[in-house]
């Protein structure tokens, strides 16, 4: 497994990834411009998972807010990769990332549905923020969570 940031022409394979794995009936996708936009902002951290065979099996989206904090907006592995390490890698990236840029915190948004999801965060340090009704687009709600890292 090797993990890289993303480029340019590695749109259509984020894009395949995002449709294939987000229900745009309970999660918000992103759309091609949406991408196209994020991959050209330098305040966005777009990392990759590749497999053995060097193809794009998943994708971690970090955005950075104010310069001291970075939105883990979205993660996303293709199905057939999802039982190996993949997106435990990703995400260890974003918040890896983080702290190598001296920010002081992750910020994200889980459907207050998602028990596992909740229990994995919370188990990790992340703290609920904020209740957010209504969040998706079936209206289920959000849970705002964050984790902040000791300073040197």
């Amino acid at each position: 497994m090797l993990i890289r940031l993303a480029q340019k022409d590695d749109l259509e394979a984020i894009l395949n990834i995002e449709n294939k794995m987000f229900d745009e009936s309970i999660y918000f996708r992103l759309s091609r411009d949406d991408i196209k936009k994020l991959l050209n902002k330098n305040s966005t951290k777009f990392f990759l998972s590749l497999n053995d065979n060097n193809e794009i099996v998943g994708y971690a989206l970090g955005i950075d807010v104010n310069n001291h904090a970075i939105w883990f907006n979205s993660l996303a592995v293709l199905r057939e990769y999802q039982t190996g390490e993949y997106a435990k890698e990703l995400f260890k990236k974003i918040e890896d990332s983080a702290k190598e840029r001296n920010f002081d915190t992750v910020i994200l948004e889980i459907r207050q549905d998602n028990k596992a999801l909740f229990r994995r965060y919370k188990n990790m340090g992340y703290i609920i923020w904020k209740e957010i009704h209504n969040y998706y687009p079936d209206n289920v709600g959000a849970y705002r969570m964050f984790k902040c890292f000791n300073k040197k």
